[in-house]
């Protein structure tokens, strides 16, 4: 039995079998191959070769496949199952996502997309005591439409541009009205009650596989798209879920829902910062209030907690300084100018403000926050005119 990666193939069709065969053992990888069959043999057989990761061809019938790939991921739970198929559709690909396959690789197989596959799965052999600890950021409304995913996303953005050495994620956890997916112009893979669905099984490569890239580097995760229970989410399942995405990221944005409950309580715990969004009105300093005593009663610290001044106007505020100070009795605020016009284009695009809106004063105010959190990261301080003027096109 190989001491390195062993990739099982479970196929249908000799000239499938010879093209996935020469792309595993050019990394040096054991490869097994199977020829698919009915009769209960194969599990016995992937387990005596010793195989880190499966792959399984699937023919035309997308329901009868899944329905094959998802009794084998049964027998197999801590084996990664990947399908492969030479023309599936959108449909078939969500089927076998949520029935626990950690990819959909093309027949015949992409050479680079599925080295790279195979080289993170060789890379993470007996390395789990040496996983990331990444930063969760959490980004939540003091009164629904304040503007926190605006930030969260342009945040996100703006980190992952910053530095490409960090990996970031943005998962969008407002399960029933989330708009992360509406800012960005991205071919999702998944949304993110995909991946607490799978909790139970969830790992690196699952999670890896079901989200999608945007060009700033970033990875995303939507929100489903139709209104999703709160109750359909446990909070075991966003604990499992939380330990796998600091696993797999550095830096963590979320974007939550202004709900108060167990599993959304988890997430503001297990959070390095907390970002609150506020405006300035009486009413939303009034939810300001009920949201930070709420947090005070969960015992989550105030040093954890950043006042975000959103739509900041410096004229004809009804809530002065002093009044959001005292009301909420916490020292770190942050302004972001007010800039409807630029939020809104950029959106209409699907474009981070600083491709959108470089110049706004917007931008410049969500990326000051976000070269912050970079530097904490880092360690190191960055030149405004370098990386940041690189960011938003000057020279």
């Amino acid at each position: 039995m190989s001491t390195g990666l062993v990739i099982g193939l479970i196929y249908r069709n000799e000239t499938t079998k010879a093209q996935f065969g020469q792309i595993v053992t050019s990394l040096k990888a054991g490869f097994v191959a199977l020829p698919f069959t009915l009769n209960g043999s194969l599990v016995g057989k992937i387990h005596e070769s010793g195989c880190h990761a499966v792959i399984v061809e699937g023919n035309d019938d997308g329901d009868q496949d899944s329905s094959h790939i998802e009794a084998l991921i049964g027998e197999l739970p801590d084996i990664p199952v990947y399908a492969a198929f030479r023309d599936p559709g959108v449909d078939i690909i969500r089927r076998l996502m949520r029935v626990g396959a950690r990819d959909v690789i093309p027949v015949p197989p992409a050479e680079d997309d599925l080295k790279r596959e195979l080289s993170r799965l060789k890379a993470g052999l007996g390395q789990d005591s040496d996983a990331r600890k990444g930063k969760i950021i959490s980004i939540i409304n003091s009164k629904s439409g304040s503007g926190a995913t605006t930030i969260a996303v342009n945040m996100a953005c703006d980190i992952a541009a910053m530095d490409e050495d960090l990996k970031v994620a943005l998962i969008d956890l407002d399960i029933q009205f989330g708009s992360v997916s509406l800012y960005l112009d991205v071919k999702w893979q998944a949304n993110v009650m995909d991946a607490l669905g799978q909790a139970s099984r969830l790992d690196k490569t699952m999670l890896s596989a079901m989200m999608s890239h945007h060009d700033s580097g970033l990875y995303a995760l939507p929100a489903p798209t139709k209104i999703t229970r709160l109750d359909r989410v446990s909070s075991a399942d966003v604990k499992k879920f939380l330990a796998v995405i600091r696993e797999t990221f550095d830096v963590v944005v979320l974007d939550l829902p202004k709900a108060i409950n167990e599993w959304n309580e988890e997430i503001l715990r297990a959070s390095d910062d907390i970002y609150v969004v506020i405006q300035r009105s009486l009413a939303i300093l009034r939810d300001a209030r009920l949201l930070m005593s709420y947090f005070h009663g969960a015992g989550i610290e105030d040093s954890k907690i950043t006042i975000v001044d959103n739509r900041y106007r410096s004229k004809h505020s009804a809530v002065t300084d002093k009044q959001i100070h005292d009301t909420l009795k916490i020292d770190s605020m942050v302004r972001i100018a007010n800039d409807y016009d630029s939020v809104m284009g950029s959106q209409d695009h699907g474009m981070p403000l600083s491709k959108h809106a470089k110049h706004s004063r917007i931008s410049k105010d969500i990326q000051q926050i976000s070269e912050k959190i970079v530097e904490e990261l880092t360690g190191e301080k960055r030149e405004q005119a370098g990386l940041l003027g690189r960011l938003i096109g000057r020279h």
